[in-house]
């Protein structure tokens, strides 16, 4: 009697699998709680650190969803038949200009150099610790590369769109891969490296 009366107040409308995210988000703050409760005292240092890291990774993952959109506007210009292309075609782009810029982007824009590009190490991310600051800032490197990795895909992405339904894939993948492993790092090293 007490389900039915339940299902007649939730209706159609309430999902039961809900029901099961409330004991969930219980033990979830539960933990919070204790945890925050057995905590050293926090300095306001880490603070900044803490909250810079969250911001960044934010406005990362906004510039991130632009690719969907610039798939979206690029899909709306171009024709019907070529539609599962075009999104194929930018997220593939973003999956390989991340690779690619992870291999040896971030050590050409941010590793120290010359005037022109970073040589000296970080390729593949190599000897970089997911708790190390980047020097100047008081963002992670994981943080800082995400951020940088979304811009870069970002750059790959938005030439996508004036080439859409005019360029072969596989040309263009080769296109991408350099823009994001050495046009755009180098361009990065001269204005914030």
């Amino acid at each position: 009697m007490a389900t039915r009366a339940i299902s007649r107040a939730f209706g159609r409308r309430f999902a039961w699998g809900w029901l099961a995210c409330i004991p969930l988000a219980f033990v979830i703050v539960a933990t919070w709680g204790f945890a925050a409760h057995a905590q050293d005292e926090v300095v306001a240092a880490d603070v900044q650190v803490i909250l810079d890291n969250i911001w960044i990774t934010i406005a990362a993952i906004l510039v991130i969803f632009m690719n969907a959109g610039f798939g979206m506007l690029e899909t709306g210009f171009c024709r019907q038949k070529n539609a599962v292309n075009v999104l194929t075609k930018n997220l593939i782009v973003f999956a390989l200009a991340t690779l690619s810029f992870w291999a040896m982007g971030y050590a050409l824009a941010f590793s120290p150099g010359n005037t022109f590009f970073g040589y000296q190490g970080g390729f593949f991310l190599a000897g970089i610790g997911a708790e190390d600051i980047v020097e100047g800032l008081t963002l992670t490197v994981p943080v800082f590369f995400l951020f940088q990795v979304a811009f870069a895909g970002t750059a790959a992405t938005i030439v996508s769109g004036a080439v859409a339904e005019r360029v072969k894939f596989s040309s263009f993948l080769i296109f991408s891969i350099l823009l994001t492993a050495i046009c755009y790092p180098i361009t990065t090293h001269w204005v914030w490296g």
